[in-house]
């Protein structure tokens, strides 16, 4: 290794090919030492057609820089601090097991190592290019259930302005032709990402000033989210009116592209009106003196990588002692445990999972029940892709409810499912680990990241509480209310799991 920062050392100011094959050497080491961040940002963009972009956002952003003037190499010190700033961002969202907090370390841990490899001076010419790299994260999902709401109301207020009747429920719109769902794919995230993307390029080459560009950003993100309620309108209007016959097939998409078409032409000639080719661009300006290319210095940059990988695999990523899937039916005084329903199961990936029928006079709620062994990667028990229903239901809404469990009156969240033949079903979820419940998956997660890091990995799970109604969410949120508040203590139903645990295995008694 000191042979190499020798070498490097001797690199002249005008030469290249070191820097960038030490930079070329830096991101691939990242690449396999961060390899979670790297393998499930690729996987996301092969899989879902919302991220595909991401596949370009390298290159456009190697075109972009390759643009700029060229100036000297040089090293910057003070971004080892950003490099060691990622690493730490990197093991934190890698123990609470947040892949969104491990991309954005990692695609961070890029940008840093940009500036420790070619300087201050080259950073601030490139740092446009440099920031477009996080269009490679897959970020907004979180938005989906937000803009299928915005889009729904949206849709129902231009349909009833239009003189059509339409009414809504959650993402469902009913009209006299039949009913319509928002569904993710219809929420608008696609084309929010995709004119951010295509803004951001535009305004990184064309835009002289900083203002301009974030103000051609904001632009498009309103134009985005405007043409959106305005493709899903006019294919709802086009279907009413046609009675079925139009915008229901593949010219959805037809029109749907032809639409989109027409809204970037808007975009890039608002873009055009804002362009000023006499102005000179910010990062144009004359540049302080550098420092020389040092290759010690260089070098450095990997040390904080390599140790965050091996901190990861001895001890976030460490084995726990093979626990107990432990999922013992709880007991609520008064009521009947009966098989679980035949329509409803959760979507759980989990190592043991029951599900419950409760009846008490009449009243019946559904409980399942996911236990884990220990939270991992593809095991995890706070995951976006874990449902609370899953087959024929579709979530049409969510919302937080006060509700005595556990001992407690807590806001938990609530989701409502639309079923078969219009059944509606409201679920209550909470998590668990070691022997403390929750009720908001970022303190769960949070708590998790403090006892990975620590080496730690208990056992956990899932619980969820569900209520079908035929009439409005409230009948099921009475039933849910009195199961839970009759239901034992947590303290009580983790005691008997640790009588389990001591007995060595889960009796079938207890399931």
């Amino acid at each position: 290794m000191a042979t190499i920062a020798a070498e490097f050392s001797h690199a002249r100011r005008s030469d290249w090919s070191l820097p960038v094959a030490a930079y070329g050497l830096f991101a691939l080491v990242g690449a396999l030492a961060l390899h979670p961040a790297a393998l499930s940002m690729a996987k996301t963009w092969l899989s879902s057609s919302t991220y595909h972009h991401g596949v370009a956002v390298a290159p456009l952003a190697l075109l972009m820089i390759l643009s700029r003037p060229r100036i000297d190499p040089a090293t910057g010190p003070a971004f080892l601090f950003g490099v060691i700033a990622a690493v730490l961002v990197w093991l934190a969202g890698h123990a609470a097991g947040v892949a969104l907090v491990e991309q954005v370390a990692f695609v961070s841990l890029l940008i840093a190592g940009a500036g420790v490899f070619f300087g201050a001076a080259a950073f601030r010419l490139w740092a446009m290019p440099l920031f477009f790299l996080y269009f490679m994260v897959p970020f907004g999902e979180a938005l989906i259930p937000f803009l299928q709401q915005a889009t729904a109301h949206a849709v129902v207020a231009l349909l009833n302005l239009a003189g059509l009747s339409a009414t809504i429920d959650g993402v469902l719109i009913k009209t006299s032709a039949g009913l319509f769902e928002i569904a993710e794919a219809c929420a608008g995230l696609n084309f929010l990402l995709a004119a951010l993307m295509i803004a951001y390029v535009y305004a990184c080459q064309a835009l002289p000033s900083v203002s301009a560009r974030l103000g051609f950003l904001f632009i498009a993100a309103l134009i985005a989210l405007a043409a959106n309620f305005l493709r899903v309108y006019l294919l709802i209007l086009i279907a009413d009116i046609s009675g079925m016959t139009l915008a229901v097939g593949p010219d959805h998409l037809v029109i749907g592209l032809v639409f989109y078409g027409a809204v970037f032409f808007l975009l890039f000639w608002i873009g055009a009106k804002m362009k000023s080719p006499k102005s000179l661009f910010p990062e144009h300006a004359p540049v302080m003196a550098r420092r020389p290319w040092h290759g010690k210095l260089a070098v450095l940059a990997f040390v904080p990588v390599a140790l965050a990988a091996v901190y990861a695999r001895a001890v976030i990523d460490a084995t726990p002692p093979r626990g107990v899937a432990e999922v013992s039916a709880f007991n609520a005084p008064g009521w009947r445990i009966l098989p679980g329903p035949q329509n409803w199961t959760p979507a759980i990936e989990a190592d043991r999972m029951r599900v419950y029928t409760y009846e008490k006079s009449g009243t019946r709620v559904y409980v399942g029940l996911a236990g884990f062994t220990h939270d991992r990667r593809g095991a995890e028990i706070v995951n976006t892709q874990n449902s609370a229903a899953g087959g024929d239901w579709r979530r049409i809404a969510g919302e937080e409810n006060i509700a005595y469990l556990f001992g407690g009156t807590r806001a938990i969240p609530m989701e409502i499912f639309a079923g078969p033949e219009r059944r509606r079903l409201l679920t209550l979820t909470a998590w668990w680990r070691g022997d403390k419940i929750y009720t908001d998956p970022r303190a769960f997660k949070a708590a998790q990241m403090k006892d990975k890091l620590q080496g730690r990995n208990p056992p956990g799970g899932i619980i969820v509480i569900a209520s079908d109604y035929a009439g409005e969410p409230s009948e099921a949120l009475a039933r849910i209310r009195a199961f839970t508040g009759e239901v034992e203590p947590f303290a009580d139903w983790r005691a008997r799991h640790a009588e389990i645990r001591q007995a060595g295995a889960i009796p079938v008694s207890a399931l």
